[in-house]
């Protein structure tokens, strides 16, 4: 056991599926030949004509059980536009210049890779979960016995808080498997969702407005051309400035938020069609052997695809492409993606945190660990966020996923592709964000590539980190580390920026002196405050002036000739949303219902009682306020509200302006 085991608290994902795979094969060519639903190969396919593989997609579009017939015309309408040279990505949700430089299928590269298999599938996993999180415990007070003098209110800590922490969460997702599994509680949850949530996940439902609405929609456009711009040049003068744009904070919170939209049911679902390919692969027959393997592993393509539809199709009606990199070692549960423009040399790297539903992999590999990480970062980091993102020894010694190289290898491949579209030999900008345990990766994704820029090539230039609402990742000395690489040179412009949303409990995670936070501290405040906005350094990190702008300024001329288009897209896209919703198939979700759920819904008193007739409002009263504020939607709106109130003071300061001019 190593010497720099120490607490640590948070969530991590299972160790079961990496679709990240830098070796599949997207030569697939979607037929309705015998299974109008699955892709076959098509061994005569070029990777080297970009239109053609659009085009495959627009049949595969065709043959989607779940794509609507608005959405097919517009989704053949983009497929058809001349971008031989713009990447897209594979029939997988897999960026396309992945798959162009390798030649195994899908099935085969996650053999090559040793998969193993999901945490669902042990034994005992809460059990195994608890014995784990006290085993930690006991060996950081073996190992650091000192610290019960040194520090007694830490060791504290760790005695209460972390024991009690463990069995809470051990019951609660006991309960929730119980609800979710045995009572059915599932298909209610499915019901709600699509019945008063537009069909978003528990992370959006609450607000679909926020993703939906045509304001959204114009942000992110509008701020699109500062994504692509690049750094102020930093001066060396006797105070330290940087600037932190909420235009650009706002619209990376509404993506962080989009992320969360992947369907993980469809990605479990096509792991369980890789073990039955594991049978497949016993059969004598070569040829049956063959055809099996052909037919699985077009269906995985395909649920792959889909599970990322509502992001993509969301993302276009933004003026944006998106594409899946890495599940990060887990099965629906963390993930990475990429966001990008074919008009503007901007590449956004995002991840995805966890949902509480994904209970089982949660819990396994839930842990309180520090880990030595000085293999690719400095000092100690939580051992699931880092075994999450960098190649360990952490699931096995034949484990050889590294999704690191594979999210490096994305945007290498993708800069050089929007280069060539845009015929410049200028870097691309290279930004990065995420939401909870997203945060804490890109929080860690950020340090690599401040430690080792040359990771990047020249084809990009690392810009900031707006991470949403991220708890501590490491200790001391990986604190004072980042601070000193943050600063080297002094004029260094790549700044991580920690948006803290007033109470939000998982900001504040994990307790402890040894638990050292990373960048620079933007938090939202109270209303009652006098600023909206509260800045301050994290540990190490030395003071500076901060200058907060609204941003979209040097945006508003580039999108005005472009406006008549972007609302036509909005319109476009409510319209594909609307029908979506509408043919959604309420009344089988309802069949499915439990009966306890069938006997509540047809009670008058439930919706009289219900605020509007709408459950989700009530479920959200039940959250506590330290963790209604991690919402994403929370910090949207705090954000907005600091909008506002800069963009009254610039108003006032104008005003002041002019009136003194008109005295002279």
């Amino acid at each position: 056991m190593s010497a720099y085991t120490h607490s640590l608290h948070h969530m991590k994902g299972s160790r079961s599926l990496d679709a990240s795979s830098n070796s599949s094969d997207t030569t697939a060519k979607v037929t309705n030949v015998k299974q109008p639903l699955y892709a076959k190969e098509d061994p005569n396919h070029s990777h080297n004509h970009h239109h053609h593989h659009h085009q495959q997609e627009g049949r595969h579009s065709r043959t989607s059980s779940t794509t609507t017939t608005a959405s097919k015309k517009s989704i053949h309408k983009a497929t058809d536009r001349d971008d031989a040279d713009h990447a897209t990505t594979s029939v997988s949700g897999i960026p396309i210049f992945n798959d162009k430089k390798h030649g195994l299928g899908l099935l085969k590269s996650f053999r090559q890779q040793g998969v193993p298999e999901p945490g669902r599938s042990r034994s005992w996993p809460y059990l195994g979960y608890m014995i784990n999180g006290f085993k930690n415990l006991f060996l950081t007070f073996y190992f650091n016995w000192p610290m019960l003098f040194t520090a007694p209110i830490s060791s504290a800590a760790l005695i209460f808080v972390y024991p009690t922490s463990v069995t809470f969460l051990v019951l609660f997702e006991i309960g929730l498997k119980l609800f979710m599994e045995t009572w059915k509680g599932a298909e209610l949850v499915r019901y709600i969702s699509l019945k008063y949530g537009q069909g978003f996940g528990a992370i959006n439902w609450g607000a679909p407005e926020l993703l939906l609405s045509d304001s959204s929609a114009q942000l992110v456009q509008k701020t699109l051309p500062v994504l692509g711009l690049p750094a102020t040049p930093i001066s060396i003068s006797g105070c330290r400035r940087r600037t932190f744009d909420l235009s650009v904070a706002q619209t990376f919170v509404l993506l962080s938020s989009l992320i969360y939209e992947r369907d993980a049911r469809k990605v479990k679902e096509a792991y369980d069609l890789y073990a039955t390919s594991r049978k497949a692969g016993t059969l004598r027959n070569p040829a049956l052997e063959a055809q099996a393997e052909s037919i699985i592993e077009s269906r995985m393509k395909e649920l792959l695809w889909e599970s990322e539809s509502r992001i993509r199709q969301i993302a276009e009606s933004w003026g944006l492409h998106f594409a899946g990199v890495s599940e990060l070692k887990s099965l629906g549960g963390p993930f990475c993606g990429i966001f990008w423009s074919e008009s503007v040399p901007f590449i956004l790297v995002a991840f995805k945190g966890t949902t509480p539903t994904n209970y089982e992999e949660f819990l396994v590999d839930a842990t309180f660990q520090r880990t030595d990480a000085r293999s690719y970062l400095f000092g100690c980091v939580h051992q699931g966020f880092y075994e999450s993102l960098f190649s360990t020894s952490g699931f096995g010694d034949q484990d050889v996923r590294d999704p690191y190289g594979a999210i490096l290898a994305a945007v290498q491949d993708k800069a050089e592709q929007i280069q060539n579209q845009l015929g410049t030999h200028e870097p691309v900008q290279l930004w990065v964000t995420g939401h909870s345990l997203g945060a804490a990766l890109s929080s860690l994704l950020f340090a690599r590539w401040l430690k080792c820029p040359s990771d990047l090539g020249r084809r990009l230039v690392l810009r900031d980190a707006y991470v949403i609402g991220t708890p501590a990742v490491g200790d001391s000395d990986f604190a004072s580390t980042f601070a000193s690489h943050s600063n080297q040179p002094v004029t260094r412009a790549s700044t991580l920026f920690r948006i803290i949303n007033k109470s939000d409990i998982f900001s504040r995670l994990p307790p402890g002196y040894d638990s050292k936070t990373c960048g620079h501290a933007i938090q939202i405040t109270r209303k009652w405050h006098s600023k909206p906005l509260k800045s301050f350094p994290s540990s190490y990190q030395p003071p500076m002036q901060l200058n907060i702008i609204i941003g979209n300024s040097s945006s508003r001329s580039s999108s005005s000739s472009s406006s008549n288009s972007s609302q036509h897209q909005i319109v476009v896209h409510k319209k594909l949303l609307k029908q979506q919703h509408q043919e959604e198939r309420l009344d089988e979700q309802q069949a499915l219902l439990p009966n306890w759920a069938k006997f509540f819904l047809h009670k008058p008193w439930v919706q009289r009682y219900l605020p509007s007739g709408n459950p989700i409002y009530f479920i959200e009263k039940l959250y506590p306020f330290f963790l209604m504020d991690h919402i994403p939607s929370q910090y949207f709106y705090g954000l907005q509200r600091a909008r506002i109130y800069y963009e009254n003071e610039e108003k006032e300061l104008n005003n002041e302006i002019i009136t003194e001019s008109l005295k002279l």
